[in-house]
């Protein structure tokens, strides 16, 4: 019994492990919002934001809820 709850901590351990390993990209949205997805585009290979700008290496255009594209970094 004690062999098998030791087991299984273990287990749940490893896993959570594996998981803070493969957490997700810290992403940022950029303040404002564009009518195009043409017009996300070409602003997101030029796009600086003021804390942190070099830790961001890869940016993406989201549409959102209310029609407008959004601008999103990545890391």
């Amino acid at each position: 019994m004690f062999g098998r709850i030791l087991a299984s901590l273990f287990l749940a351990l490893a896993g959570l492990l594996a998981a803070a390993g493969t957490a997700g990209a810290d992403v940022v949205q950029v303040e404002g919002s564009y009518s195009t997805e043409a017009a996300c585009v070409a602003d997101g290979p030029h796009v600086q934001i003021t804390e942190n700008n070099g830790a961001y290496s890869q940016w993406g255009c989201q549409l959102g809820d209310d029609g407008l594209y959004y601008l999103f970094l990545s890391d």
